[in-house]
């Protein structure tokens, strides 16, 4: 932190400015904060913005379930009204959006970053939960090949 705790610094696989990477995890943290809040969770804003930034830092810029190389390029671009009018073939330009997620469902700042392919997969499991369960949808697709349909 930087900047009598104004800013954060940014990781340097995120390539972006140390101000607007202040800004992004910011506005993320109201927003997860809010939400949790609805949950039961306790923390405060100051707390997300601390755990999203060692959530950042600790990310080598790819996510940490497929390896898959994150696109930190789609940070802040999402348009939800495009969403609604693209539908499925816009959110799937995001696929390798870097997004903050919860580590287990609880509604605590203990956070990984994850791309939204993952986030959206992964839900509210934990993960030894989402692997395992990764592992029953590989079996059944190695048995049925290429026949699923």
């Amino acid at each position: 932190m930087t900047g009598g705790g104004v800013s954060w610094s940014a990781p340097s696989w995120v390539g972006v400015s140390d101000g607007k990477y202040s800004e992004l995890i910011q506005r993320k943290a109201v927003a997860v904060t809010r939400r949790d809040k609805r949950r039961g969770g306790q923390y405060t804003v100051k707390q997300a913005i601390e755990a999203i930034n060692e959530a950042f830092h600790r990310c080598n810029g790819s996510d940490p379930y497929d390896g898959s190389k994150l696109d930190p390029t789609l940070l802040g671009t999402y348009n939800n009204d495009d969403a609604k009018a693209e539908g499925a073939e816009y959110k799937r330009r995001f696929s390798l959006l870097p997004t903050i997620d919860h580590v287990t469902a609880e509604p605590v700042p203990d956070f990984e970053i994850v791309s939204w392919q993952t986030n959206d997969a992964k839900g509210d499991m934990p993960p030894e939960e989402f692997i395992s369960y990764c592992r029953r949808v590989v079996q059944v697709a190695d048995r049925q090949g290429s026949n699923r349909r």
